[in-house]
């Protein structure tokens, strides 16, 4: 016989607030707290993408880069928007077309993000789209830990 817990019903309303497609009942919500650092990010709908086999699936980080930033887009369209219309740097980092985002310098390359009508450069390294993947989150208004999840999700994190 399976041993009984009894919650609170506030408890079991947050527990039931998490659950997703990759944890569809309040039994895998538990084991996934019990077994991972997600913690308070499970049932989250971002957190949930970048926990999903089609995101898995992307191997090198250019891909899993404009993944990530077109899912904010979907999930965050004014918040991205505003903050592509902000960027107060020479190069820029995003645009409105390739032209937009390589004509600071013939060398860069440019990729547009899926489903968006933004492009990004792509021949940043590493530590750049990790660097703008903070900012980006961080200005939408994501928590600490989200940050630290999804910058862990490009190179060595």
């Amino acid at each position: 016989m399976a041993p009984k817990i009894e919650l609170t019903p506030e408890l079991l309303a947050e527990l039931e607030r998490r659950r997703d497609s990759e944890h569809p009942t309040v039994e895998a919500v538990i084991s996934s707290l019990l077994a991972t650092s997600g913690g308070r990010l499970i049932g989250d709908p971002y957190y949930s993408f970048t926990c999903s086999a089609a995101f898995r699936s992307l191997t090198n980080d250019s891909d899993r880069y404009l993944a990530l930033l077109a899912k904010l887009h979907a999930m965050h369209r004014g918040e991205f928007a505003e903050f592509v219309q902000g960027q107060s740097f020479k190069r820029r980092y995003f645009g409105l077309s390739a032209a937009e985002v390589c004509e600071a310098s013939r060398h860069n390359q440019a990729r547009q993000i899926p489903d968006s009508k933004y492009w990004a450069i792509m021949n940043i390294d590493t530590p750049t789209k990790r660097r703008f993947l903070k900012r980006l989150l961080i200005f939408i208004g994501y928590p600490d830990e989200m940050v630290t999840h999804v910058r862990g999700l490009i190179g060595n994190g």
